[in-house]
């Protein structure tokens, strides 16, 4: 029977494990966005009471003398109510595994200990980065679908969520953008223009390359009949709408799994066609991060570590009597956009 791994890593407690995946970067060195329009805001618990649009802007009137002024009164917002389930991934040691790793090492522990100990750090590495993923691609669904999308890892099963925005705020075209009989880049400013009445300012959008050429295609010619460059785009979007924009390429993509097993599916993180309004400021909403229990308790046995009770938690198990052993990294994060700030246009650019 193969040895165990736990007592081989002993030096590699949950502990510093969390410590280790605390430090690693939350957007994957710069390849990750979502903390761009969705920072991170720590909340106490996983149960959330999210208020819902509520754009009460009064005025008042003017009286006759000694008559009573306009009252104000109050208007009370709805709640949602949200709940966070919990972000995981593992990695498992198979008793196959743990016997090859033997074999290499002649039954040497000090040498068995070298190469776990190289080992582990890289895979809680991995499953922290594959964690910060799924939060990536969460809150680009959310914002632009309004929905939210679970899936069981056990069996792929998917289920999908609807955050109740208003159907105004995230609209689809009646005609493709780039169909022959529509001009594609007259939509874009009618669009942004209206946005800027719901939303309030807008520093540029967010699409995919195949909707920014079919504007670019259908933009006013330079003097002279020269064809806009995306720059002289960029720069005539602004002087038409009055201030400075920017169109974000997003064609990022990641591995999505497809099923309850390890297939995976080359996937965009932003849909296809769709465009959504960059508010000034950049901030769209915000993802919460609620308490990991372990980490809770890992706090209280590390007083001096600094563990962050609501970031990335690694802990390890073993089963089978010790032929196996899972390295595992929890978090409890949840993407939410802010209704006031949503203006996504489905352009059925494909």
């Amino acid at each position: 029977m193969a040895r165990s791994l736990i007592p081989l890593i002993e030096e590699l407690s949950p502990g510093p494990l969390t410590v280790l995946a605390q430090t690693i970067s939350p957007n994957d060195q710069g390849q990750l966005k979502w903390d761009i329009f969705f920072p991170r805001q720590n909340v106490d618990s996983v149960d959330l009471k999210e208020v819902t649009t509520l754009d009460f802007r009064p005025v008042s009137d003017r009286r006759e003398w000694n008559a009573p002024g306009r009252l104000i009164p109050d208007v009370t917002p709805d709640f949602r109510d949200l709940s966070i389930v919990p972000v995981e991934d593992y990695y498992k040691w198979s008793e196959y595994e743990m016997q090859k790793l033997n074999e290499r090492a002649d039954a040497n522990s000090a040498a068995v200990n070298e190469i776990i100990g190289r080992s582990v750090p890289g895979k809680v590495a991995q499953l922290v980065e594959a964690n910060y993923r799924r939060i990536e691609v969460d809150a680009f669904t959310a914002w632009s679908t309004g929905t939210t999308v679970a899936k069981n890892p056990q069996t792929g099963t998917t289920f999908t969520t609807s955050f109740g925005f208003d159907a105004g705020r995230l609209q689809t075209a009646g005609t493709a953008w780039d169909d022959p009989g529509l001009n594609a880049y007259d939509e874009l400013i009618a669009w942004l223009e209206d946005g800027i009445d719901a939303v309030g300012p807008i520093r540029g959008v967010v699409g995919r390359l195949a909707l920014l050429r079919a504007i670019q295609a259908d933009a006013p010619d330079l003097i002279g009949g020269v064809s806009m460059t995306r720059a002289n785009l960029l720069q005539r979007i602004s002087d038409d709408l009055g201030f400075p924009f920017t169109f974000v390429i997003f064609e990022d993509t990641v591995d999505v799994f497809t099923d309850g097993g390890i297939a995976t599916a080359s996937t965009n993180v932003w849909p296809a066609g769709k465009i959504a309004a960059i508010p000034a400021g950049t901030t769209v909403g915000r993802t919460a991060f609620a308490p990991v229990v372990r980490a809770m308790d890992l706090a209280r046995q590390f007083p001096g570590e600094g563990i962050d009770i609501r970031g990335m938690t690694a802990y390890y198990s073993e089963a089978q009597a010790g032929k196996e052993a899972k390295v595992e990294v929890q978090c409890n994060p949840f993407t939410i956009p802010n209704e006031q700030k949503l203006w996504v246009m489905d352009t059925l650019v494909t």
